[in-house]
């Protein structure tokens, strides 16, 4: 269960607050805890940039399966989007895990190289490569085309580094970390899906409808 506000306290500025309340239960082990996250969204008054700010998951576990407390998933994100000037599109980038610098899967098959008869230089091409591999994890790739005379209809499409890297099955195919998504308003209604590609196995399908309640007052 999720509890959501927000307000503008200036012109610019949007702060926003969620309270979560997460159950869990498998058989007969069951686990309660509370989350929140704070947010704050700065555009310009121009309304091509914007920057956001959002502390996710902050909290702790109430009620324990066992007696081992564990930890809830904390990130810390900023997101900086940019629309085109000229152009119906919108480009966005978002980093997460600002807390934690090293968000690679230390894999115990993966093979150790050693600094021996001449294997130096291959070991500073892999320190490169992981580095350069951890530093795109965190990032997520976005952009959104604005369509029609009031931009009414929208079409999405996202990669993230991180799952594409964490669930690609090796020597096969697969859109393991992108994901797309259609919009469209109608009337004073907005209907919004997008489909995620998680693994080969299957992915996740989002379908929303939202409305601004302050279109009905007009």
């Amino acid at each position: 269960m999720t509890i959501g506000a927000a307000r503008q306290v200036y012109e610019k500025l949007r702060l926003g607050a969620n309270l979560k309340v997460i159950t869990s239960q498998l058989e007969d082990y069951n686990s309660i805890g509370m989350a929140a996250d704070l947010g704050a969204y700065y555009q310009d008054t121009s309304g091509l940039f914007s920057i956001g700010v959002v502390l996710k998951n902050m909290g702790a576990q109430l009620t324990t399966y066992d007696d081992e407390r564990e930890s809830i998933p904390f990130d810390f994100q900023i997101g900086i989007s940019r629309r085109l000037k000229h152009l119906p599109f919108r480009v966005s980038a978002t980093y997460h895990n600002l807390h934690q610098w090293n968000v690679l899967y230390d894999d115990p098959n993966a093979e150790q190289s050693s600094i021996f008869l001449g294997e130096l230089q291959q070991q500073s091409e892999n320190r490169f490569g992981t580095f350069t591999d951890n530093f795109f994890r965190h990032l997520i790739f976005s952009g959104e085309f604005l369509l029609g005379k009031k931009e009414n209809f929208r079409m999405r499409v996202a990669y993230n580094h991180f799952q594409r890297q964490e669930l690609t099955v090796e020597n096969f195919r697969s859109l393991a970390g992108f994901s797309m998504g259609l919009g469209i308003k109608v009337s004073r209604f907005r209907i919004e899906y997008g489909r995620a590609f998680n693994h080969l196995a299957g992915g996740i399908n989002h379908f929303s409808i939202s409305t601004n309640l302050k279109e009905f007052r007009r």
